[in-house]
């Protein structure tokens, strides 16, 4: 989630002393958890811990530029300006194996932008280069519902950015409220929409737990009090979780 107060942004960055909480810790984590590569999470994390130092640092305000702002130039090798070569290698082995690479490689991209825009965009609080900042402020809210669409935020961690983000950019707090219940509703509509074929088999094999689980505890509490064995109905109703949702990983 976002710890708002605190440069290591996002820990599964979303939102902190507006939210303490969960996305390069934990999106990435959900990323690299999806490739089969053992040891994908080490260099995808190297690369978001990065701050993209690539040309485009103002004298006045000493900020790396970001490139949720000002496109990064692309290099001779082909890497974007600001992943460094060894990030670039990192990331492309990364998501090597993925269904579709070059679409991964896309919305990782994306995503690490975006939190190294969310980390510049907070160290900016209280900097004289106001217009900097509100620009970034604008270039995130753009982002929210994507990284919401994407599953790399709830619906709650992105609706607290869009508050924190809008705090920032309208003081009029009328004004600021209205454009928050705005975000509310571009949100509902980003959010995934559960699959209804999933959430039928998510029910009914809730429903064949719960069978299961009484016809154990009604057994274990018919037995006499001195065969009451606490550990073998723990064993038993753990035997039926996995009979129940075991299955189905496989």
């Amino acid at each position: 989630m976002i710890t708002y107060q605190s440069r290591q942004v996002w820990q599964r960055p979303w939102v902190g002393a507006v939210l303490v909480g969960a996305i390069a810790g934990g999106a990435i984590w959900w990323w690299v958890t999806r490739v089969p590569a053992e040891d994908a999470a080490q260099p995808v994390a190297a690369a978001a811990s990065q701050a993209g130092n690539w040309p485009g640092v103002r004298a006045s305000a000493q900020v790396v530029e970001s490139a949720l702002v000002t496109p990064p130039p692309v290099m001779e090798d082909g890497r974007p300006a600001d992943f460094s070569a060894e990030e670039w290698r990192a990331l492309k082995s990364a998501v090597a194996t993925a269904p579709n690479p070059p679409a991964e490689m896309e919305r990782i991209i994306k995503y690490l932008r975006f939190q190294r825009g969310f980390e510049q965009w907070q160290a900016l609080k209280g900097s004289p280069d106001v217009a900097h900042r509100q620009e970034l402020a604008k270039r995130l809210l753009e982002q929210v519902p994507e990284r919401l669409r994407q599953g790399e935020a709830s619906m709650g961690e992105a609706l607290m950015l869009a508050a924190a983000l809008w705090e920032d950019l309208e003081p009029n707090e009328q004004l600021r409220k209205q454009r928050v219940e705005e975000a509310k509703a571009m949100l509902a509509h980003a959010a995934p929409k559960p699959d209804p074929v999933e959430a039928a088999k998510d029910a009914a094999r809730q429903a064949e737990y719960k069978r299961r689980e009484a016809a154990i505890v009604a057994d274990w509490q018919a037995r006499p009090a001195a065969q009451r064995d606490q550990a073998k109905l723990e064993e038993a109703l753990e035997a039926a979780r996995q009979a129940v949702y075991a299955a189905d990983a496989h």
